[in-house]
């Protein structure tokens, strides 16, 4: 999809006075939720750190990696607002969104893990799709998928239990199974969430390279508020673990 992010160099590109210069690419990642970023955030090197927007964005080095992380909040207008943030005030070349999920394709499993082939909305409206960018789904970058799928092989506890697929994204969390059926009918996503299809959708109009990495924290039914509570935290820190490991692979 674009050139600054071939898994072969993962630098980016930049004209000066009339000559280029590669430099190391630059990541933004998110979670919404503190527990989503707290593992990655004890492994930077810590550099900066800027409240803006009621967040804090920090700016560091993962495996010798320029990154600013942050914790966005819950919610679509949380997440689009700092993955723009983290773009165009940070200069981050790609934005992976990295958390937990409710597991809606069959066959999926708490802890198991979906990487995104495409994000959208399941509480949008079809006349969205009469205005710009005049799509209803955002598809992830192949070269971060490809490198999240090396990272998934290099966690032996990952073994068989990563998949890529479809991820819906809407302002509420899906714990009734009637609500769950119907965005299943309409969509069959293989998972569901907050904030993905915002950071798709806000990487889209910058023209930047994206990747969503979900692992299954509940199944989105009647049992997903204590599901929810009881695998939440290995859930987040599973996420947080492959992004670190794609971190450190992009760096040999």
């Amino acid at each position: 999809m674009i050139d600054e992010c071939n898994p072969a160099f993962y630098n980016r590109t930049r004209q000066k006075r009339g000559r280029k210069e590669v430099h190391p690419m630059k990541w933004g990642i998110l979670g919404a939720l503190d527990a989503e970023i707290d593992l990655i955030r004890s492994h930077m090197a810590i550099t900066a750190e800027t409240p803006m927007f009621g967040s804090v964005f920090y700016e560091g080095t993962v495996s010798g990696r320029e990154v600013v992380l942050v914790c966005c909040g819950v919610g679509k207008v949380n997440a689009a607002v700092c993955a723009a943030t983290a773009i165009g005030r940070f200069g981050a070349d790609c934005i992976v969104n990295v958390g937990i999920a409710g597991a809606m394709a069959h066959g999926l499993h708490m802890l198991d893990v979906v990487i995104s082939s495409e994000v959208g909305f399941h509480d949008q409206d079809a006349v969205m799709l009469d205005y710009y960018p005049k799509r209803a789904f955002f598809p992830a970058d192949a070269a971060l998928s490809a490198l999240c799928d090396r990272a998934c092989a290099a966690i032996p506890e990952l073994n068989g239990r990563c998949r890529h697929g479809r991820i819906v994204s809407g302002d509420q969390f899906v714990n009734d199974a009637q609500l769950r059926r119907s965005i299943n009918e309409r969509f069959a996503p293989a998972c569901v969430e907050m904030e993905g299809a915002a950071v798709g959708h806000a990487a889209y109009m910058f023209g930047k390279p994206y990747l969503v990495i979900r692992t299954m924290s509940d199944a989105a039914d009647d049992d997903a508020d204590e599901t929810y509570d009881n695998f939440i935290s290995e859930a987040a820190q599973t996420s947080a673990s492959i992004i670190l490991k794609m971190l450190a692979l992009s760096a040999e």
